[in-house]
């Protein structure tokens, strides 16, 4: 710790007055700019509102200019404009809401002299706007001249019995004007400036346009003078102008005075008001008191600009107290620069001090840092994003054989022997690449060939955002590992005992069982037979124990492989029936086994390890209950890609354990209590076994349990989907499958002459009749003389292919029904889209399957109402439900038009109590969603409705309930230009379907069950 000296400290003093004085006079600059750029900004504000203003003012101007133009179009729609249209169009303009400024809108009609009493008698007579017409009109003033544009058309109505036969070219400075416009063609302004008394007192001027006879050429001034027949005019005050031109501007610090030009806007040079210029308006109201000269303020921005009205020139004096458009930032925005000023001065000449006292610190920390880490007995390093080491400690640069400096710079390649810099950057790249620590072992070799294990850890920096570097810290632990080395090889003698010893006794054990084996089988003595099985059951306990020490052994010493089989789950699930299912009735426990709907029943895994776990579980179970059942479930929990994750539960009524033996549980030789083992017996090591294998299998394991209300052991195992899963139900064929085809007339159209052969014999075996065609054409052809009632169509063949022949089946009338079964070599989902696009029924490729093409055509001709029936089905029929079977079947107690059973024995495997399982399933959920469609139809939902006639649907197809899933399709369509009585009479048809259904299920199972 270093201490000032008082000189130190003076002089400390004096630097710090520096500093404030260079801070006031930054301060006082930042001042007067801050000062300057607040009235520059104001300017700019005054100046953008004025602009805007004047902007306004002219669109305003023109919007006038506009509406003359489209009075004058009025008059252009019709040769003879009568006062009521006028007077309609113009109410049609809302003039007092869009342009509140005009105060008359009105037509003068040029009269000559020569037909002024004709056009006096003409208006007197104009009954189009007043029944009376206007029997006292006439021309103001009198007197004659040579024409006359006289007041016609006036709106609003008001101004008639004032204004209507005025001759406004009576007026010498009006008729200028008026001539203006009529040789122009263009809007002209009022020659003269009106001051109405109001109140309030204001000043009203006019724009004119003339408007010209249709028809008529208007190209030169001699033209327009012979074609012109009056002119359209607006009368208008300049402040209601003004107002409502401005009226949504946000200008309210804008003082406004508007002057009439007296003199030619000047070619260059500031705008002034002059003498010669008339006061047209005052924002303050008073236009006989002289307003304020541009300038005379110099609190005020003012400013002079020009306003086109017309042909003539309107200056507008636009002026604005500073104050006004001062925000209460920029009142205080000069101080504070001047307080940001000093601050930021004296913080910066602080930080440049500090900065510099830190220097000199950080070069100390430094220096201790180094020391510390080359005291560390560590390899400490950080690389860069090129893999470049930047940093490396004393024992890092002593183990790598060069000073620190000379790493500095350098990849490992640069540094190390053989694959140990490729493995050391493989590693730090994938750092880089994941962003994720790297924590484990590495191998590195010195420069004298020494091998050293390093557990490193690799830390990259830079994070949240893109990785930088990296810091490595590794730890010389070949010590250890020379130790784990010796302790795996005791542990694998130990394994390599116990295994030895295991084979060692099952020999006499296999030996000692199976003679009792077949001492039992000849001995009738019963003292003699109950040693002889008291001999049997011990030897048999005792091989139990020698597998699970072997399992044991095995799993320890990592010897243990799974294998990969494909195996079903149903048959998995017997076994563990057929092995358990005695021990279980003795104890007088039902064992019960659940497989999810929807769970494929082929994988592929180690259907053994997976036995060997569910046997250890459930036996336990067993073992540990007295009454109730053993429930067996599978579930899945997780699907990704061709691998799923399945979930197995044990679940028992048993004596249940509390939470504290539940800890102990799957600790090798251990029993959650050990007074269970002189009870139950046991050795403890089965749930290690099992917890082993399971996590083998990808899996995981665990228990639910409650002292007294029993257990439920879980585990999960990774298994492969099989290849075989979409064929898991084709194995073999049932007679009732074959019963369905036998009798049919199918049709083979097939260019190859062994698959011909193939087919025909097949086909012939399963008890069709076979016809073969060699191309489409021929197929067309026979089915043009004789019924079939299927066609198996190749796709790729000579002269016309099965998508062209499908294509004409069904176009014809005749065969539209038919079934057409696609058979090609190619597989993909492209391909089958075509065939159906063609119209195609079915898909299936080459080479097909015998007992799959079986199961397929039984699975259409039942769809299809049976062979002989097929043929004559509509196109329309085609995807609808199965219809009942022919009028000359065989009398039935069951009718497969409500339930077909072979739907579900196909699923199945005939399996007769997983086959009632889910026909009492369907029958809850069929009841369930009826329940909701009435539901949906209370509320008039349609599209809900739809929805779950849907989902109904399927499930009843699922089970063979055509007549019930032909009601749900029927309810699906409602979906489309359905209506609520249609509705309402399928759903009222639901529950006696299903009424029907549920009966005849008890039928079907009756039928079963009676011996």
């Amino acid at each position: 710790m270093h201490t000032l000296s008082k000189g130190g400290a003076g002089s400390g003093i004096r630097i710090w007055a520096g500093g404030l004085l260079l801070a006031l006079a930054v301060g006082g600059a930042l001042y007067a700019g801050a000062a300057r750029t607040v009235n520059d900004d104001a300017e700019q504000r005054f100046d953008n509102l004025t602009h805007s203003a004047q902007h306004s003012l002219i669109t305003r101007v023109k919007s006038y200019s506009d509406l003359l133009r489209g009075l004058e179009a009025l008059f252009r729609t019709s040769e003879h404009l009568t006062r009521r249209q006028f007077h309609d169009y113009v109410a049609g303009l809302d003039i007092a809401r869009q342009f509140p400024a005009i105060e008359s809108v009105n037509y003068a009609v040029a009269v000559p002299s020569a037909q002024r009493a004709a056009f006096i008698e003409a208006v007197r007579k104009d009954t189009s706007l007043s029944p009376r017409g206007y029997p006292a009109f006439t021309i103001r003033p009198a007197g004659e001249r040579p024409e006359h544009t006289v007041l016609t058309y006036l709106e609003p109505d008001s101004l008639l019995a004032e204004r209507m036969g005025v001759d406004i070219g009576a007026n010498p400075l009006v008729a200028q004007s008026l001539a203006q416009a009529r040789d122009s063609g263009e809007v002209s302004a009022s020659g003269q400036v009106i001051m109405i008394k109001g109140p309030p007192a204001h000043v009203g001027l006019g724009m004119r346009l003339p408007v010209y006879r249709n028809g008529m050429p208007q190209g030169s001034v001699a033209e327009r003078r012979a074609a012109y027949q009056g002119s359209v005019g607006i009368g208008f005050g300049v402040a209601q102008l003004v107002h409502s031109a401005l009226e949504r501007s946000a200008l309210e610090p804008l003082h406004l005075t508007l002057y009439s030009a007296g003199e030619p806007l000047p070619a260059q040079g500031v705008l002034r008001i002059t003498p010669q210029d008339r006061l047209l308006f005052n924002d303050d109201g008073d236009l006989a008191a002289a307003p304020p000269q541009p300038g005379s303020d110099a609190g005020y921005f003012d400013q002079v600009l020009p306003v086109a009205y017309q042909g003539g020139l309107w200056k507008a004096h636009f002026r604005v107290r500073k104050a006004e458009l001062y925000s209460p930032f920029d009142r205080y925005f000069p101080w504070l620069a001047l307080a940001v000023g000093v601050a930021g001065t004296l913080l910066i000449y602080g930080y440049i001090f500090t900065l510099y006292r830190s220097r000199r610190n950080a070069v100390a920390q430094r220096t201790l840092l180094d020391t510390v880490l080359d005291s560390v007995d560590a390899y400490v390093y950080m690389k860069d994003a090129d893999l470049r080491y930047r940093y490396v400690n004393a024992r890092t640069a002593k183990i790598l054989g060069r000073p620190a400096e000379q790493l500095i710079g350098r990849q490992d390649g640069e540094l190390m022997l053989g694959d140990a810099a490729a493995s050391a950057q493989r590693t730090e790249r994938q750092v880089f690449d994941s962003g994720a620590k790297f924590v484990g072992e590495e191998r590195f070799v010195d420069a004298q060939g020494q091998v050293h294990h390093l557990w490193s850890v690799k830390v990259p920096l830079g994070l949240p955002g893109p990785v930088t570097g990296l810091i490595g810290l590794s730890t010389d632990v070949t010590e250890l590992h020379r130790l784990k080395e010796q302790a795996d090889a005791a542990s694998q003698a130990k394994s390599d005992f116990l295994s030895n010893m295991s084979h060692e006794i099952r020999t006499p054990m296999n030996s000692i069982i199976g003679m009792a084996h077949l001492a039992l089988k000849s001995v009738a003595d019963a003292r003699q037979r109950d040693y002889l099985q008291k001999i049997f059951h011990s030897g048999q306990h005792l091989l139990g124990l020698i597998n699970d020490i072997l399992d044991f052994s095995k799993i320890e010493a990592g010897k243990l492989e799974l294998e990969v089989l494909d195996f079903r789950l149903d048959t998995l699930l017997a076994n563990i029936a057929s092995q358990l299912g005695d021990a279980a009735a003795v104890k007088g426990l039902a064992l019960q086994f659940d497989i999810a709907p929807e769970l494929s029943q082929r994988w592929r895994g180690d259907p053994l390890r997976l036995e060997q776990v569910l046997l250890n579980l459930t036996s336990n179970a067993i073992k540990f209950s007295d009454n109730g059942s053993i429930f067996v479930r599978v579930r899945q929990s997780e699907e990704r890609g061709s691998h799923s994750m399945l979930r197995f539960e044990v679940q028992d009524r048993g004596i249940g354990m509390n939470q504290e033996e539940v800890a102990q549980l799957f600790r090798s030789f251990h029993q959650a209590d050990p007074s269970t083992t002189r009870k139950y017996g046991g050795s403890g090591l089965g749930l290690v076994i099992s917890k082993q294998l399971v996590e083998l299998m990808g899996g995981k394991v665990g228990v639910y349990s409650q002292p007294g209300l029993g257990s439920t052991f879980w585990f999960t195992a990774r298994l492969e989907k099989s290849a075989q899963a979409a064929d898991e139900r084709i194995a073999e064929v049932e007679p009732e499958v074959l019963g369905v085809i036998r009798g049919a007339s199918i049709l083979l159209v097939e260019d190859n002459v062994f698959s011909q052969q193939v087919g025909c014999e097949l086909l012939e075996d399963a008890g069709a009749t076979v016809c073969v065609a060699c191309n489409g054409r021929e197929a067309l052809e026979l089915l043009a003389h004789q019924r079939y009632d299927c066609v198996l169509m190749d796709v790729q063949m000579p002269e016309m292919d099965g998508f062209e022949a499908t294509r004409r089946i069904r176009a014809d009338p005749q065969l539209a029904g038919l079934l057409v079964i696609a058979m090609t070599a190619n597989a993909g989902s492209e391909d089958r889209a075509r065939c159906l696009a063609a119209g195609m029924d079915e898909f299936v490729t080459k080479p097909i399957a015998p007992n799959l093409l079986f199961r397929l055509l039984a699975k259409w001709f039942r769809l299809r109402g049976g062979i002989g029936n097929i043929g004559r089905m509509r196109a329309s029929d085609r995807l609808a439900a199965p219809t009942a079977p022919p009028a000359g079947a065989a009398p039935e107690s069951r009718d497969t038009a409500i339930l077909d059973l072979g739907t579900l024995a196909l699923t199945f495997s005939n399996d007769a109590a997983k086959m009632r399982k889910y026909t009492q399933l369907f029958l809850d959920t069929a009841r369930d969603g009826i329940a909701e469609m009435e539901q949906a139809m209370a509320l008039e939902d349609l599209g809900r409705l739809a929805d779950l006639g849907h989902r109904s649907k399927s499930s009843a197809l699922a089970v063979g309930a055509h007549a019930f899933a032909g009601l749900c399709t029927s309810i699906e369509g409602l979906r489309v230009g359905g209506d609520l009585q249609q509705a309402r009479t399928l759903l009222t048809a639901l529950r006696p379907a299903l009424a029907q259904v549920a009966e005849q299920i008890s039928l079907e199972f009756a039928a079963s069950d009676t011996p």
